[in-house]
């Protein structure tokens, strides 16, 4: 029988979030999957803090702290001291913070495939469940590495990466090389992504496909996900997709 976990993360800023009732729940769900397990990757999270637990959910959960960086970095032979781009100006987009949570997951995970998501980010409308469909795609097209649901643009095969929500096979993720194959280490590519790309981990699977000719498959857009990185007056995340047009 094949298997499938669901995964996904916060820190110390946004625990919170993740933590309201019924939030996780929620995000789960969307998927309109039965996933084998739960993981829950907690980054550099204290979580003697005021957390509350997850009554609300019935589960399989697996919740994971991460207390060093590096340690997961080395572990999949990143070179933590190899030169990466940083922003004058932008300080959201650290490196090592933006890489290690799929890492830690796919370290915990038995499961055949793997669904990660931001916990901003969830399902709002399919046909039927996304992550079967994706399952039948991974199945199908040994070339295609990821697979996403539609982030508003057409279906297609790319090898621009966006790393809040997609699905793998998890043994092909977990032996991937995510040292940047084959990057001359200009990060100011002409026509090309923000220069931080390159080192976050979307950056590094892009590199990684470009190396292997491999893809990651967008899903059509009735299969739809949303990052909800807005929020109402009360911290909460807007779920009111009118406000989008949507």
């Amino acid at each position: 029988m094949t298997t499938v976990d669901f995964s996904t993360f916060c820190y110390a800023g946004d625990a919170h979030r993740l933590h309201k009732p019924g939030q996780l729940k929620l995000q789960v769900e969307s998927n309109s999957y039965s996933f084998d397990e739960i993981l829950i990757i907690h980054q550099l999270c204290d979580l003697s803090g005021d957390y509350p637990p997850f009554p609300d959910c019935n589960f399989q959960l697996n919740i994971y702290v991460i207390k060093d960086l590096d340690e997961i970095l080395i572990a999949f032979d990143i070179d933590i001291d190899k030169p990466q781009y940083v922003s004058p100006t932008d300080k959201a987009h650290t490196w090592k913070n933006h890489t290690a949570n799929h890492l830690a997951a796919v370290q915990r995970s038995s499961s055949d495939y793997i669904v990660f998501a931001d916990n901003d980010c969830w399902m709002i409308k399919q046909p039927d469940s996304w992550a079967k469909r994706g399952i039948e795609i991974l199945e199908q097209n040994p070339d295609v590495f990821i697979v996403s649901p539609n982030d508003g643009e057409p279906e297609r095969k790319t090898q621009v990466i966006s790393q809040q929500m997609f699905m793998a096979r998890t043994d092909e993720f977990r032996q991937a090389d995510f040292n940047q194959p084959g990057w001359d280490g200009n990060p100011h590519v002409i026509g090309g992504p923000f220069p931080e790309y390159w080192a976050l981990l979307e950056g590094r699977i892009g590199l990684y496909c470009k190396h292997t000719n491999k893809y990651r498959y967008v899903l059509p857009p009735e299969y739809r996900y949303f990052h909800h990185n807005r929020l109402n007056e009360d911290g909460t995340y807007k779920t009111n997709y009118s406000d989008y047009g949507l």
